[in-house]
């Protein structure tokens, strides 16, 4: 390490947790970027390894420096423990594979459906992380992974396979971040990762959010989770929906947990065709009534001639607690797939 180099790559490390962001944009060693991936607890053993073995080896072989949060230091809202990951683009990636591969090893007492539960979302798991990456990254590489009216998340999408999500950013705060949730396939979850880990080298200001410890941060935070594909299957979606509705109906003693989960609201955005706006909707609006009722989620339809760039799809917004979204998913998908076999079979039913 050249002399002069431990000033500017350290002092980011080092700063209090409360100050989460900073305007450096150093990306430490000429060619190094830093790269911050969430780790579910259950994962966290085996990566780091026996008296710390596996870690050090990763280090070793990658020739990237790991930093991993301590044990009970998650990122809000999560069980999840922060690793930063400072190396080349390569690096990066190659920590990544071998972190996923880790997550992918869920243990089996831990893949029971029953453990999808809204009411302990602090403690509960649920048995499609497997399956996902969460990356997090600065607001600023957030905005490049989005690409103008998201042509680039959709062109990651498209060429991956995976399925790209970013939390909302969240208000009022100091924090500049926002979590990447990356779901799919192996091999689509790690051309998704690349595709992201260049977006990271195209940024500037890539390195501006250091901090691996969030203990000082308070308030709502963006939620690490946003719900899958609107293509989810049932199964995946009903214990959180029916899990939504217990919680609604469970009075006034779940105080705390009622609000966190609503302080955990998130936006989730699909696309419709035009010419099924009309069964979402139902009669004088009725079955989006019905849908926002039964879910608590908020849905929004774009006005009539208002499409989602380069489709005739119209965009439909949902917000509302990370269970009340995905209810409200399932239920869309289920009527959009409903009504598209119904006319498959039917071709002069319209509406």
């Amino acid at each position: 390490m050249e002399p002069e180099a431990p000033d500017s790559r350290k002092r980011p490390l080092e700063t209090p947790p409360e100050v989460v962001c900073t305007k450096r944009s150093n990306t430490g060693e000429e060619g190094e970027y830093f790269l911050k991936v969430l780790i579910p607890s259950y994962a966290a053993g085996s990566i780091i390894g026996k008296g710390g073995q596996t870690i050090v080896q990763l280090q070793k072989e990658t020739g990237a420096t790991i930093k991993l949060s301590k044990s009970k230091d998650f990122y809000p809202g999560t069980t999840e423990r922060v690793c930063l990951v400072q190396g080349t683009a390569e690096a990066l990636n190659a920590v990544h594979s071998f972190i996923a591969e880790k997550v992918r090893e869920i243990p089996q007492a831990m893949t029971k459906p029953e453990v999808v539960n809204i009411l302990q979302p602090q403690t509960t798991m649920n048995p499609d992380r497997a399956k996902q990456a969460k990356l997090i990254v600065p607001n600023s590489t957030a905005g490049l992974i989005i690409g103008k009216g998201g042509a680039t998340v959709k062109a990651v999408m498209e060429q991956s396979g995976a399925w790209v999500q970013l939390s909302q950013k969240p208000e009022g705060i100091n924090l500049q971040e926002r979590v990447v949730t990356v779901s799919g396939e192996p091999e689509q979850v790690h051309k998704a990762v690349s595709a992201i880990v260049q977006k990271v080298q195209e940024d500037p200001q890539s390195s501006s959010c250091l901090n691996i410890s969030y203990a000082n941060v308070a308030g709502p935070v963006a939620n690490s989770n946003p719900t899958g594909s609107p293509y989810a299957s049932p199964a995946d979606v009903l214990p959180a929906a029916a899990a939504a509705a217990a919680a609604g109906a469970a009075g006034g003693f779940l105080t705390a947990e009622k609000l966190a989960a609503e302080s955990a609201k998130e936006l989730v955005e699909i696309a419709v065709p035009e010419n099924l706006v009309g069964a979402i909707l139902g009669k004088g609006g009725k079955t989006l009534v019905e849908y926002q009722e039964l879910t608590g989620a908020r849905i929004q339809i774009s006005k009539k001639g208002e499409f989602l760039p380069g489709t005739r799809n119209r965009r439909v917004t949902i917000t509302g607690s990370p269970a009340a979204t995905q209810a409200a998913q399932y239920l869309i998908s289920q009527r959009v797939t409903y009504e598209q076999g119904v006319r498959a079979s039917n071709p002069q039913k319209v509406g």
